[in-house]
């Protein structure tokens, strides 16, 4: 078990239990609407979630899907090495006629995605409908 500290509420510690494999918080594709995946990740994706969540989301690229959400609002742990893997899966998704869209709902998450510099490559969602709806951007 690890401790991190919160440098923008210092006085404030989160407990991380690591995650493996086989957690019950599984990566698993959600409702959407025609020609959309949506992923939904658990509380936690980190380094031991990598092969299953890098997995599901080729998976969901190759689906004939023309818009894959995924997200994050659910999760209070983005590791920064898979969050630096969004940018590479964006543009192979957008090699396969797919659009990539996010959906963030914590700070935590957020900064993982500023710090990996992939952040400025989607747009912000308020909800699935909003991210979910055609045509893919240009």
């Amino acid at each position: 078990m690890s401790v991190v500290t919160d440098p923008r509420r210092s006085s404030r510690l989160r407990w991380y239990r690591g995650s493996a494999a086989h957690d019950e918080a599984l990566l698993r594709v959600g409702p959407g609407r025609q020609g959309c995946w949506v992923l939904r990740a658990g509380s936690e994706l980190d380094a031991a979630r990598q092969p299953q969540f890098c997995a599901l989301l080729d998976r969901a690229v190759r689906s004939g899907a023309q818009v894959v959400v995924l997200d994050l609002r659910g999760t209070d742990f983005l590791s920064i090495r898979l969050a630096a893997l969004l940018g590479p899966a964006k543009a192979n998704a957008w090699q396969h006629g797919v659009e990539l869209r996010l959906l963030v709902g914590s700070l935590e998450v957020e900064r993982a995605l500023e710090l990996a510099g992939v952040r400025p490559l989607f747009r912000h969602y308020s909800c699935v409908d909003d991210a979910s709806e055609h045509p893919v951007d240009v």
